[in-house]
């Protein structure tokens, strides 16, 4: 058994995956890489013919019209090693992560969450308002390398109460890192690890809730790459909104129920907050706790950035409202507007402040792939002598 698992689901994007696939395996004997392909044509396999035993690469072929959850529960299902990490086939890690996964292991860590100090464009990456500047380019922001202990609650809590901003700080299994005695135990008790339109929220409010330990890691351990088919390139070109059951990505989910509270229409809010919630009651099923997402701040998102869609929000409201109460989710929406204002008024400032004020970013340029990007990011960290700094005790 290998120490770590990398899996990539994937669907018709084998020209982000193969170079996303050579840059993993390049890093270290330890690591096995799983690709589930459900594209209707396989153009993945003949780049590695022959090259690497299933210890190493495992190419699996998804059934075509299989959902993106399903496809990570596969992926799920094909890996081999201690620990699992998910990432999008147009992302790459840096080779920190089998130190991360030996340390993890000898600590009795189970879930490991990251900060992304590096961020990588492909070369099709178009920006809403800095076109095609970005294009091949690596974003590297200061980073400690420190592992501190998370909140895993405090971090469920937030991710309530801004229902359908994202997962925000619960620990990961797309992009972030988990043992497989974990992955185990939450297929055993809830029935798969994946779930909800959305796996990764989904997952995450799984993991949370399990979790007996885990952290944080400060340092560019998986960089999250963006590319013009990823979500979000798609977002930034306002792709990533439109009829609910129109969508390719909402397509494969037959038979699927949506929920009366979450506005019928695709979005990132509608699907994050279907996801999480579809999440929060397969736990409470299971005799967890009760969890109480604001419905109100789901809605307010609804109204202000999709008003096109206002009809489907207004049911919604209606909804909500009956089964809560009218002054419960009245008070949700007024107390929501400030918090709204806060978050998003946050974000620009302190995108601002990073890149104008203390230009703390650096960019790296003509890097066209993330194989390119990978080994550029390698010469960076050996060139600062940069290390992530392990506590040598149990946190």
């Amino acid at each position: 058994m290998s120490i770590l698992s990398v899996i990539i689901p994937t669907h018709n994007r084998a020209r982000y995956a193969i170079p996303s696939i050579r840059s993993i395996l390049d890093l270290s004997e330890e690591i096995q890489v799983v690709v589930c392909d459900s594209s209707p044509v396989d153009e993945i396999s003949e780049a590695f013919k022959g090259l690497y035993l299933e210890t190493r690469l495992k190419l699996v072929r998804s059934t075509e019209g299989i959902s993106v959850v399903d496809n990570f529960n596969l992926g799920l299902q094909s890996a081999d090693g201690d620990y699992l990490v998910f990432i999008g086939d147009d992302d790459f890690v840096s080779k920190e992560i089998i130190d991360v996964a030996h340390w993890a292991k000898s600590h009795d860590v189970d879930a490991l969450k990251f900060n992304f100090p590096a961020l990588y464009y492909w070369d099709d990456f178009k920006h809403s308002t800095r076109g095609d500047s970005y294009f091949g380019t690596l974003h590297l922001s200061p980073f400690t390398g420190n592992v501190v202990r998370h909140d895993v609650n405090a971090s469920v809590y937030y991710a309530l109460d801004n229902f359908g901003g994202g997962v925000f700080g619960m620990p990961r299994a797309y992009a972030g890192m988990i043992s497989n005695t974990l992955a185990k135990r939450i297929v055993g008790k809830y029935g798969a690890l994946f779930g909800g339109v959305s796996p990764d929220i989904y997952s995450s409010l799984l993991i949370a809730t399990e979790s007996t330990s885990c952290v944080l890691v400060d340092y560019p351990v998986i960089v999250p790459g963006a590319s013009g088919q990823s979500t979000s390139g798609k977002s930034v070109t306002g792709g990533h909104y439109g009829a609910l059951r129109d969508n390719a990505h909402i397509a494969p989910f037959k038979n699927l129920v949506w929920d009366a509270r979450i506005p019928e229409f695709y979005s990132v809010p509608t699907v994050w907050s279907y996801s999480l919630l579809k999440a929060v009651e397969r736990v409470q099923s299971q005799g967890g706790k009760s969890l109480n997402p604001n419905f109100g701040r789901l809605l307010l998102k609804c109204f202000v950035y999709f008003p096109g869609s206002y009809k489907h929000t207004l049911a919604s409201l209606k909804a909500a409202c009956a089964e809560f109460g009218v002054l419960k989710i009245t008070a949700q929406l007024v107390f929501s507007v400030c918090s709204e204002f806060v978050w998003g008024l946050s974000r620009i400032i302190n995108r601002v402040r990073a890149r104008y004020v203390e230009k703390n970013v650096e960019v790296f340029d003509q890097l066209n792939t993330t194989l390119i990007g990978s080994e550029k990011l390698r010469e960076v960290l050996d060139a600062r002598g940069s290390r992530i700094t392990f506590p040598e005790s149990n946190l």
